[in-house]
């Protein structure tokens, strides 16, 4: 029966993430085998057969991701396969060493450097470089990009930083046939950058190459917010635009069959062309697959040739399951397949559009959370308007603009491009409506399956709104689930050179961020400058708040005002609405001026204050009312939480710990949070012979320029026997705790 193919290629792909491994897809295929081995009996040993060769496959291809090279400083050859991606002042490339890649990086130094290596590293260039091997660094926080993990993912096991690259030790050799069209690709992106003016550059080589290093940071961020992001990654409008050109021009000068053995070589070329990101390789494989049975005069069900090109793609690299876009690109195609009969069945293109959004939206949804947590709720209406926008107008005026650079095609496309800009900006950054839901676990994640499973089948049956009431359902049940939650939490987070710590207390009573972090800020020339530089709020802070489904922070504690305890506040106040701001003496009038636009109000907290919630009571110990000076004047929190006491110190000196101890001599504390980032100014010895930490939380930047933590500190903490977390090398720091107790975590073990 046709579109069977379907069964044995969902359990491959639940078999490789179940591989990985991973205990929710084991779940998942177990269940999965279950229900076929009930309703579809005879597609359960095609499926088990699929799981199980796919299972030992992925195994066999794990054992054998190994390096055989060693950290330290080393002389190599490297080759670039691709041009080398610069942004600013960094260079970074995955080339190959030998007989596996390295990501290399590097700082460069000069303007005329960055212009020499744009000119001269392409592919194809053979450099001797000597410089350091490192191993990348996982992940440092809850929920946080596992930068080692996906290089792993793509064979890569060290970073290598050169020292220099002197271009007079770089040869061009022989180009493979990928490296050519590597080099068309990089000339084509030229071609564009060259013609087009910068704000319509990036969308045009988005759009043809597949190339985003051009595209403004806040509109690719908009498109990602608003669930328009799948305009810009090629996929199968893309191949369908393309298939359909050539074959009409084709059968002009050649027969039906022989301009389909023209398509189905060029189908590859352009794969390499666009990118070879997953959703083109989906694209062109199964186009290749239709192309080939109608070149044998047959026939073949859509859901089976995409489930043969996901077959064919994890024999090619079983990782790309993992990729967000691999997933994204067959749910959401997989999802409009299955459910072609109903859109079919639309009356007008607009409840067509209109249902194709909403078939799509619900498809992704539970991908979208996991990886994003967050949806948009313009989303669906803007996709009815935009899908067609972009694929009538913007997608071929952007090649035809790229094939013939005319001023007025040009002209006209940016202007197009900043309404449809301004158009984004209206929606994602003036007038955002997202429901931040958080990540979902193993239990509503099958909750989210089983209820947009029913919606499916209730589409097709007419009780459309009943469907919807199931997703809904799950939403509101993954909603509560923190509100009915036993557990509370104390994180300290790695923010680098910096404090931020989250406190939610059980049944989410309250949730309070000690500190922000903030980003140092270095003097750049202009063209040192890089697009996206590194941002503590934006890449660190929010994407927890937002994993965690926080929505309200019911107080902001700003211990004081030093730019790595609130230099991040202004883009937590901008994401996450937040009651109240708390903070000491000598910071509020900064913390004011940045509150204002935020209309949040701020109060000080001194010395004998306190405040009760959840049945659990915080206390200000620090600083006295008539304190205003910087460190001395951090606030001092104290609070028992899962049975264990808690003192939270700030940046205090020794000056603040004497007058500490003076005005409570019997406080005794279970875990401290050292104070200052390990400064030899703090954590005196007197200090710590009265409160006796059984535990110590350093937050530190890894290889600062301060030298923190001192030794003298870790010495004096060692002569209390208390245990030592250090966020440079142990990661974030986690707490979970219940009536009964908690244990303590830590990303890096």
């Amino acid at each position: 029966m046709k579109g069977q193919v379907v069964y044995p290629a969902a359990a491959a792909l639940l078999a490789v993430a179940a591989a990985s491994p991973s205990q929710t897809a084991c779940l998942l295929l177990a269940v999965y085998l279950l229900l076929l081995f009930i309703r579809r009996p005879h597609c359960f040993l095609p499926a088990l057969v699929a799981a199980l060769f796919f299972f030992a496959y992925f195994l066999i291809v794990d054992h054998h991701n190994k390096t055989s090279l060693s950290d330290g400083r080393h002389a190599l050859s490297v080759r670039f396969s691709a041009a080398p991606a610069i942004d600013g002042d960094r260079l970074q490339a995955a080339v190959q060493a030998g007989n596996e890649r390295v990501q290399l990086r590097y700082i460069i130094r000069t303007a005329a450097e960055k212009e020499a290596l744009r000119a001269h590293l392409m592919p194809g260039i053979v450099c001797r470089l000597k410089g350091t091997l490192e191993r990348p660094m996982p992940a440092g926080n809850p929920y946080a990009f596992d930068y080692r993990l996906y290089l792993r993912r793509h064979r890569i096991h060290w970073l290598f930083r050169p020292e220099a690259i002197d271009l007079s030790a770089c040869v061009r050799v022989r180009p493979t046939i990928i490296e050519r069209l590597e080099a068309i690709r990089e000339a084509g992106v030229r071609h564009i950058e060259l013609y087009f003016p910068p704000a319509s550059a990036g969308i045009a080589a988005a759009l043809i190459y597949g190339e985003r290093r051009q595209l403004d940071d806040e509109v690719l961020a908009g498109y990602q917010e608003l669930g328009l992001i799948h305009l810009l990654a090629i996929s199968g409008g893309h191949v369908t635009l393309l298939v359909g050109a050539v074959f009409a021009a084709a059968i002009r000068f050649v027969t039906r069959e022989a301009a389909v053995i023209v398509l189905m070589a060029a189908l590859p070329v352009y794969a390499v062309l666009a990118g070879a990101s997953p959703s083109v390789l989906r694209a062109c494989a199964t186009g290749m697959i239709v192309l080939a049975v109608q070149w044998k005069k047959g026939a073949i069900h859509p859901l089976d040739a995409l489930s043969w090109t996901a077959l064919a793609l994890l024999a090619f690299d079983p990782y790309m399951v993992w990729d967000v876009g691999f997933q994204l690109s067959f749910v959401v195609t997989f999802a409009l397949l299955a459910h072609a009969s109903v859109l079919a069945s639309a009356r007008s293109m607009l409840q067509n559009l209109l249902q194709t959004a909403l078939a799509a939206q619900l498809a992704a949804l539970p991908v979208l959370l996991y990886h994003f947590y967050e949806v948009s709720i313009w989303s669906i209406g803007l996709n009815v308007f935009f899908v067609p926008w972009y694929s009538f107008v913007i997608l071929p005026l952007a090649f035809l603009s790229a094939v013939f650079p005319f001023s007025p095609l040009i002209w006209l496309f940016s202007r197009l491009i900043e309404l449809t800009d301004a158009v984004v900006y209206f929606f994602s950054a003036d007038h955002p409506f997202m429901l931040v839901l958080g990540r979902p676990g193993p239990w509503c994640l099958a909750g989210y399956l089983t209820a947009i499973t029913a919606a499916f089948l209730d589409w097709e049956r007419g009780r459309l709104i009943r469907g919807l009431t199931a997703v809904a359902a799950a939403t509101a049940l993954q909603l509560s689930a923190p509100y009915v939650d036993r557990k509370g939490e104390v994180t300290v987070l790695d923010v680098g050179q910096g404090d931020c710590i989250y406190i939610e207390l059980p049944h989410r009573k309250a949730v309070y961020l000690i500190d922000t972090g903030g980003t140092p800020e270095w003097a750049k020339e202009p063209w040192g400058k890089r697009s996206r530089p590194f941002s503590v709020g934006r890449d660190v802070v929010m994407p927890f708040l937002k994993a965690q489904g926080v929505r309200t922070i019911d107080k902001l504690i700003l211990t004081h005002d030093d730019a790595d305890h609130i230099g991040s506040a202004p883009e937590v106040l901008e994401e996450v609405k937040v009651k109240e701001i708390v903070t000491s003496p000598g910071a509020l009038p900064r913390v004011q001026k940045m509150a204002r636009p935020f209309s949040v109000p701020v109060k000080i907290a001194v010395r004998g204050e306190e405040w009760t919630e959840g049945g659990v009571r915080f206390f200000v110990l620090h600083p006295e009312k008539d304190n205003h000076e910087d460190n001395n004047g951090s606030l001092v929190l104290f609070a028992r939480l899962g049975g264990l006491a808690w003192l939270f110190t700030g940046d205090m000196e020794k000056e603040a710990e004497q007058a500490l101890i003076h005005a409570y001599p019997t406080l005794r504390v279970d875990v401290l949070k050292v104070a200052h980032h390990g400064s030899k100014t703090s954590t005196t010895e007197p200090f710590l012979r009265t409160v006796k930490p059984r535990a110590a939380i350093i937050s530190v930047g890894r290889y600062n320029r301060y030298g923190h933590p001192s030794p003298e500190v870790l010495m004096r903490l060692g002569q209390q026997r208390a245990i030592i977390w250090r966020t440079d090398e142990n990661g974030a720091i986690r707490y979970v705790y219940d009536e009964n107790g908690g244990t303590f975590q830590v990303m890096k073990p």
